[in-house]
C-alpha cells in the first residue's frame, strides 16, 4: 500500500459556472510567455476558438480584460496580458500555494495515522 496524498484543485465560481482556475490560469501564463493567444493555443494543444472561448468567458464574468490585442502588422500582432490579467495569475497562484499548505497541513493532522 503507499503513502496517502492529497490532491485538490480551486476554481473561483460564479453561478455556479467555474469561470477561472488552474486551466485559465496556465493559459494567460503561456500567452504571456509567448506574446500570441494562438502560440499559446498551439503550445497547450488546443485550438485557437477553444483557447479564445475560455479567455473571452472568463472576461466577461469577471468583468475586465485579460487580454490587451494587436493585429496584423509587420509582425502579425499579438496578445499581451493586461495590469488586471497579470493580477489574477499572481493572485490565484499566490492563494493556491498558500491554500495547498493549509490544506496539506489539515490533512496530516487528520490522516497522520491512517
Amino acid at each position: 500500500m503507499g503513502i496517502l496524498k492529497l490532491e485538490s484543485r480551486f476554481w473561483i465560481v460564479q453561478n455556479g459556472e467555474k469561470v477561472f482556475g488552474r486551466g485559465p490560469c496556465i493559459l494567460l501564463k503561456t500567452i504571456d510567455r509567448f506574446g500570441s493567444l494562438n502560440k499559446a493555443a498551439k503550445e497547450l494543444d488546443m485550438s485557437y476558438s477553444k483557447a479564445w472561448s475560455i479567455i473571452n468567458r472568463a472576461e466577461r464574468a469577471l468583468g475586465y480584460s485579460f487580454l490587451e490585442r494587436e493585429t496584423g502588422g509587420i509582425d502579425g500582432g499579438g496578445s499581451y496580458l493586461t495590469v488586471e490579467g497579470k493580477a489574477i495569475v499572481k493572485a490565484y497562484e499566490g492563494f493556491c500555494k498558500e491554500a495547498e499548505e493549509s490544506v496539506e497541513e489539515i490533512f496530516k493532522k487528520y490522516f497522520k495515522d491512517i
